[in-house]
C-alpha cells in the first residue's frame, strides 16, 4: 500500500496542507518519515482521522451544483483503509490465539499439579488432610 505525502493526504482527506501538519504534531495523526525529510501516511490513517470528509468532499461543477469529486480515489481510500484495518485484526486475532495458547498450557500444568495423587505430608510426618 503506497504512502501518501502531506499534500497528496490533504487532496485525499479535503482539508489543506497546514491542518494535515498540524494534525500530525499534534498526534492526531500517525505519519513516519521519509529519507528526503517529509511525512508518509497510510491511507488508512488518513481514512481514521478524516474519514467522513474524504469520503463525502464535494466541490461545486460548472452548473453550479454539488457533485462528487475523485469518487473513485475516495472509494479506493477507504478500500485501502478498510483493508488495513483488516490485516490489523487479523494481526490482533493471531496474538489473542497465541495468548491463549499459553494460559491454557499454564492451566493444564497447574491442573497436572493439583491433581497429583501422591498424598502430601506434613514435615513432621503426618499426612495433610
Amino acid at each position: 500500500m503506497a504512502k501518501l505525502s502531506l499534500r497528496q493526504a490533504a487532496e485525499q482527506g479535503g482539508v489543506s496542507k497546514s491542518t494535515i501538519l498540524r494534525a500530525v504534531q499534534k498526534g492526531k495523526l500517525s505519519a513516519g518519515r521519509t529519507d528526503d525529510g517529509g511525512y508518509a501516511i497510510e491511507p488508512s490513517e488518513l481514512m481514521r482521522v478524516y474519514g467522513d470528509k474524504a469520503a463525502q468532499r464535494i466541490s461545486t461543477d460548472a452548473k453550479g451544483q454539488h457533485a462528487p469529486t475523485n469518487d473513485a480515489a475516495a472509494m479506493q481510500a477507504q478500500i485501502d483503509g478498510l483493508k488495513a484495518q483488516v490485516d490489523l485484526m487479523r494481526e490482533s486475532l493471531d496474538d489473542l490465539k497465541t495468548q491463549r495458547e499459553g494460559w491454557q498450557k499454564q492451566a493444564e500444568a497447574s491442573q497436572r499439579l493439583l491433581s497429583d495423587s501422591r498424598p502430601r505430608r506434613r514435615w513432621f510426618g503426618l499426612k495433610a488432610s
